[in-house]
C-alpha cells in the first residue's frame, strides 16, 4: 500500500513526459520543452513562401523536418509541428487529415504525426504595406512513444508586403524558461525518482 502514492504521482506526470501524437497547442509556444533542449541540427525546410507578398494572394507551401540524428521508423511516429501566424491566414487540405487548427495555431494530427512533411496555403494580408510573421516549432521524433531521443528546432520568419518599409527581422523571442517549464521539469524529475525507488525496492 505504501507504493500507491508513488504510482499515482507517476500516472499524473506521464502525460507531460510522453509524446503528443494528437497535436500540440499553445503550450508549445516556448518550444518542445518536454523533448529536451533545442537542437539546431534539426532543419526546418520551407518551400513555396514568397520573399515578398502581393496583397490578398494565396501561396502554397510546405514544411519539412530533416534530422541527421533521428531516423524515421516506418509506421511509427515520425514528426510533429506547431505553426502560429501574425498577419494573413493559413488554409490546409482537411481531407488529407495531416493538419488541424488548435488553440489559435496549426499542428499535426495523429496521422500527420507519422510524416515529416506538411502542406499549407498562406493567404497574405489585404494591406501589402504590412508584414506576416510565421513562428514554427517542429520535432523529429523516433517513434518510441516517449519524449526521449527526439530533436526539435524552431524559427520565426517575416514575410514583408511589397510596399512594406519597416524592420525585416522579426522580434526576438524570449528563450528563457518560464514557470510552466520549471513545473513540467520538476514533475517529470519527481516521477522518475519515484519510479527508480520502486524498482530498487522491488
Amino acid at each position: 500500500m505504501k507504493k500507491l502514492p508513488f504510482l499515482i504521482a507517476l500516472v499524473l506526470f506521464l502525460p507531460w513526459a510522453s509524446s503528443a501524437p494528437q497535436g500540440i497547442g499553445e503550450i508549445a509556444g516556448d518550444g518542445c520543452i518536454c523533448h529536451g533542449s533545442q537542437d539546431t541540427s534539426t532543419e526546418l525546410i520551407l518551400v513555396g513562401l514568397p520573399s515578398q507578398f502581393e496583397s490578398n494572394t494565396s501561396y502554397n507551401f510546405s514544411l519539412e523536418v530533416r534530422s541527421s540524428k533521428v531516423s524515421v521508423s516506418e509506421g511509427e511516429e515520425a514528426g510533429g509541428f506547431r505553426l502560429e501566424i501574425f498577419g494573413g491566414g493559413i488554409q490546409f487540405n482537411e481531407t488529407l487529415g495531416h493538419v488541424q487548427k488548435l488553440e489559435n495555431g496549426w499542428t499535426h494530427t495523429t496521422s500527420g504525426n507519422q510524416v515529416r512533411s506538411w502542406n499549407f496555403t498562406y493567404i497574405s494580408p489585404e494591406d501589402n504595406s504590412t508584414y506576416t510573421d510565421l513562428t514554427i516549432i517542429a520535432n523529429a521524433v523516433n517513434g518510441n512513444d516517449q519524449s526521449t531521443g527526439d530533436a526539435w528546432n524552431g524559427t520565426t520568419i517575416r514575410i514583408p508586403g511589397i510596399a512594406y518599409t519597416g524592420e525585416l527581422e522579426p522580434s526576438i523571442q524570449n528563450d528563457s524558461l518560464g514557470a510552466l517549464d520549471y513545473a513540467v521539469g520538476g514533475i517529470a524529475t519527481v516521477g522518475l525518482l519515484a519510479l527508480a525507488i520502486i524498482i530498487i525496492k522491488d
